[in-house]
């Protein structure tokens, strides 16, 4: 046993696996090396040792008397390097948080990343997991499926609540770049929008039919060709592209998306015909909805959500845009 010392840690692993195992291959894929790195292992402490270890046999090992003697000294050395080594490294205590936010598709497209930068910054270890929002939200908020949701009503009950964050109230026509309605310096109206094919890009929970332009034509007499509703970006960037139907949006990160990956065009409706689809459709509501005894360590999460909204609905705005914050 005087020379254990010049034996690395890792040649001792070798020997008390492998004593354990009885197979080279088995010790190779428990440490991830490969079968000629355990046999050089072996040789350096039979080399130390200037006994042999391990007889070969036809399907693996078998022990030497001298490496009975010398296994239960070899482990018990190893255990105590593996604690001490464990012991000298810094500790981390900070166990990740899990948490799962529900969000219409139109407002989640940089959600993910805001909230992890934000936790970056902060120090704090969390995995967000962002789902699409359903009919059924107060279902899964009840039986701690999601931890917060953002919603376009409120949803307040003995367990629920929700606080407003804000309303949408002004929209973006976009199109193809070669759109007709884009053609010279003529403002765009909504009746002037109704004579083209119209794609309503609908972010509502299920059972909700809120599409302003929609509700406009209802209210007026006039009809609408309307040819297709989808919730997806990917998917709305597709029918514009490849048609002249228009869509409506109130999202900045959605309109500089589709403007940065295909060639559609975007331009703010006037004020005057914002108050004119507001009229009934009257914007679109967010609220935080969250169970009353939720987690209080993530109200962090929610105040940044909030601030994150805040910044990408659109407000009050008017003339061409490109679409960037």
């Amino acid at each position: 046993m005087s020379r254990v010392n010049t034996n690395s840690l890792f040649n001792i692993k070798v020997f008390v696996l492998l004593f354990e195992t009885l197979s080279s291959t088995e010790v190779a894929q428990q440490l991830g090396v490969a079968t000629s790195k355990i046999s050089r292992s072996l040789k350096a402490l039979r080399h130390s040792f200037d006994e042999p270890l391990f007889i070969r046999k036809q399907h693996g090992f078998e022990h030497t008397p001298f490496a009975k003697t010398i296994y239960p000294h070899l482990k018990q050395l190893l255990t105590l390097s593996e604690t001490s080594l464990a012991l000298s490294q810094p500790v981390n205590t900070q166990v990740t948080q899990q948490m799962t936010i529900t969000c219409p598709p139109p407002l989640s497209l940089n959600l993910l990343s805001y909230l992890q930068d934000k936790a970056s910054q902060l120090k704090l270890q969390y995995c967000f997991n962002i789902k699409p929002c359903s009919n059924d939200i107060d279902k899964l908020l009840n039986r701690l499926e999601v931890d917060l949701a953002v919603t376009f009503e409120a949803h307040n009950s003995e367990r629920l609540s929700s606080e407003f964050v804000a309303k949408a109230n002004a929209y973006v026509v976009v199109g193809n770049q070669q759109h007709p309605i884009f053609k010279g310096d003529s403002r765009i109206d909504v009746d002037t929008m109704l004579k083209y094919p119209y794609i309503s890009f609908n972010g509502h929970e299920f059972e909700q039919g809120h599409d302003p332009l929609a509700m406009y034509a209802l209210d007026k007499g006039r009809s609408i060709n309307m040819v297709a509703k989808v919730c997806l970006l990917a998917d709305l960037m597709i029918q514009l592209e490849r048609s002249d139907a228009l869509a409506l949006i109130c999202y900045r990160d959605a309109v500089a998306f589709l403007c940065a990956k295909a060639k559609l065009h975007a331009v703010a409706l006037p004020e005057d015909q914002n108050r004119l689809l507001n009229l009934r459709a009257d914007g679109h509501r967010h609220y935080l909805t969250k169970l009353r005894q939720g987690n209080q360590a993530n109200l962090w999460v929610e105040a940044e959500i909030a601030s994150y909204i805040q910044g990408n609905v659109i407000l009050h705005c008017d003339g061409a845009i490109d679409g960037k914050r």
